[in-house]
């Protein structure tokens, strides 16, 4: 088979600047958006300035290139637990952590395309749009020219409020002390991520999202300062709604867990018995994968055999549920897993957030490899090639993040106000909370019933927006609401796709110049 090394080295280099903003943007808004269409537009530009190039070469570079965005986020949302919990995390398990699940949610998803794409024919929305826009083309470069010149705006914006210090005199610290409300502070720095975040995200689950806010902010911490139980306001958010907002979240995953996948585990064994004469590669994968985790990271055998066996099942779960509604809540996944691990085998904090890491990058994955042979299916791609170019980004992105998370902590400080990363922070109150607590326990039967309500009307994944928005800070729901509220207007306008390529560059420009600034003074520690 004739691999075109062009495309794999260029969609190596992209998946590195895709983790990079997808790195930076999901722990400022606490979601990774699906960068497979952008791509596909940035691989169109550029394949088509070098020459000789089609449609299946531009595929296999967003291929890759998408891959750096998904397996960001399955970091993101749990790596940054260790370091809120005080513990310590080395370059090299970031790395081995990122590549066993990386490779678990390619070798897990390879069975489904058959199942899935071909026989079910599931949508796979933002697959069938990559391959729509791919092939359209863009002979005039509108496309591209949108992409490219927010890119620059997102660039221009971070360098001017990171480096110069121009746009933070706008809004400093102390002017935003001196307002009534941090409503309108957006933490301590303006951002254009919140914005564009909510535009791509959309008006329902932001919408959703910011009812959570204004019910914790506006109804439930007022009532309890008027009722004497707590002095301030920080204090009675910080007791009370955080554990009631991460508890719904838990609840609304176990009862997606149970609607959305339990039906569906009898159908999963025979989706696998299609791998047929390669069963026995399969299983050589696998156990190898749970040697690296054992002996790699120097974790309990028990725990490798339960991350892969996690890794496995939330594949499938992630695959299937992005193909039906175009949206892989993985790191839900990861504290399926993570709270019953915990209370099956009880695990120290270290080894639970990298069990959550390897299920949360393999759902992950696996969600963003079915988009891209959803899009391969559409355009005639050879999907070996597809498959290909999914670990050679995997790979790419692997080397690169962990760098990129230490720098990012090191400048910004991740759980501050300028990177709140909210599934890091429910992620380590749940590993490091002896017990459930009353509130929690609430928040858990609020997050199931809402979730049984709501699947018999409409998505009941909203359920988590809401638990989000009740414990995260108002300033970053608030930017977030504004954003799915321009992504209706422009939905009734016809602008939306236009929108989309906007949102998409204005993030790409203002996270990529945001690690940059962060590796740079990361760097200059060590000199």
């Amino acid at each position: 088979m004739d691999f075109p090394i062009r495309a794999l080295l260029l969609g190596a280099f992209l998946s590195i600047v895709v983790a990079m903003y997808s790195a930076f943007a999901g722990l400022k808004i606490g979601g990774v958006y699906w960068p497979s269409v952008t791509m596909a537009v940035v691989s169109m530009a550029i394949l088509t300035l070098l020459g000789n190039t089609n449609k299946n070469e531009i595929n296999i570079v967003q291929t890759a290139a998408s891959a750096g965005g998904l397996l960001a986020a399955g970091l993101i949302f749990t790596i940054p637990a260790i370091w809120l919990l005080g513990l310590e995390v080395s370059l090299l398990e970031i790395f081995f952590v990122s590549v066993v699940g990386g490779m678990a949610g390619i070798i897990f998803s390879i069975p489904l395309r058959k199942e899935m794409i071909e026989r079910e024919q599931l949508p796979y929305p933002d697959g069938t749009a990559t391959a729509a826009i791919i092939e359209a083309g863009d002979e005039k470069g509108d496309k591209a020219k949108l992409v490219f010149s927010m890119v620059g705006v997102g660039m221009v914006f971070s360098l001017l409020r990171d480096h110069f210090a121009v746009i933070p005199g706008l809004l400093s610290i102390d002017s935003i002390k001196a307002l009534p409300t941090k409503l309108f502070s957006f933490g301590t720095s303006v951002s254009l991520i919140p914005f564009a975040g909510g535009y791509l995200i959309g008006p329902r689950f932001t919408a959703v999202w910011f009812l959570g806010a204004i019910a914790s902010n506006f109804f439930i911490v007022p009532y309890l300062v008027s009722i004497g139980d707590f002095a301030s306001k920080a204090e009675a958010g910080a007791g009370f709604t955080a554990p009631l907002g991460i508890g719904i979240v838990i609840g609304a995953a176990i009862a997606y867990f149970v609607l959305k996948a339990i039906p569906r585990l009898k159908s999963l064994v025979s989706d696998y018995k299609g791998f047929g004469g390669n069963s026995r590669i399969f299983g050589i994968l696998l156990i190898f994968l749970v040697a690296l985790l054992t002996f790699a990271l120097q974790l309990n055998i028990l725990v490798s055999v339960i991350a892969i066996f996690g890794a496995f099942v939330m594949a499938y779960v992630g695959a299937r549920v992005t193909g039906e509604m175009n949206v892989d809540p993985m790191e839900l996944f990861a504290m399926i897993v993570l709270i019953a691990a915990k209370l099956l085998f009880g695990f120290n904090a270290l080894l639970l957030i990298l069990l959550a890491a390897v299920v949360c990058i393999s759902a992950g994955v696996a969600g963003d490899l079915m988009q891209d042979l959803k899009a391969g299916s559409i355009l005639g791609t050879n999907p070996k090639q597809q498959l290909f170019a999914q670990v050679v980004g995997v790979l790419a992105a692997s080397i690169a993040l962990g760098f990129i998370l230490f720098a990012l902590n090191s400048a910004y400080e991740i759980g501050s106000a300028d990177l709140p990363a909210p599934q890091a922070v429910a992620l380590s109150a749940i590993v490091g909370a002896e017990s459930l607590s009353t509130i929690l326990g609430i928040g858990v039967v609020i997050g199931t019933l809402g979730v049984l309500a709501l699947n018999f009307f409409s998505n009941p994944i909203a359920v988590v927006a809401f638990g989000i928005g009740v414990y995260v800070p108002i300033f970053l729901s608030l930017p977030l609401f504004i954003g799915g509220i321009l992504r209706f207007v422009a939905e009734k306008k016809g602008f939306a796709d236009k929108g989309r390529l906007l949102a998409a560059g204005a993030i790409a420009g203002e996270g990529f110049i945001g690690v940059v600034l962060a590796l740079i003074g990361f760097a200059l520690t060590f000199l």
